[in-house]
């Protein structure tokens, strides 16, 4: 998988279009628990473990914050 992929999940669990993968969830109109949802898709579809924090981060809150949360979680495995 890659960003424009991972965009692709993100529009498809949030019913969201991601022009941009740096703009924060909540600036695309993302509510609390579709943000839920979506970080469940990413666990179960990506199988990785994110840490609901990662979203207090703004940088992190993001289609492209996460999908580098990913790919931390990939090479880590620490789930923060």
């Amino acid at each position: 998988m890659n960003q424009p992929q991972f965009d692709r999940l993100v529009e498809r669990i949030c019913s969201v279009t991601v022009t941009d993968p740096q703009t924060p969830l909540v600036d695309l109109g993302v509510d609390s628990l579709r943000t839920i949802a979506l970080l469940m898709a990413i666990e179960e579809e990506l199988e990785v473990e994110l840490h609901p924090r990662v979203l207090a981060d703004p940088a992190q809150a993001s289609p492209a914050g996460l999908w580098r949360a990913v790919q931390e979680q990939r090479t880590t495995g620490t789930g923060d």
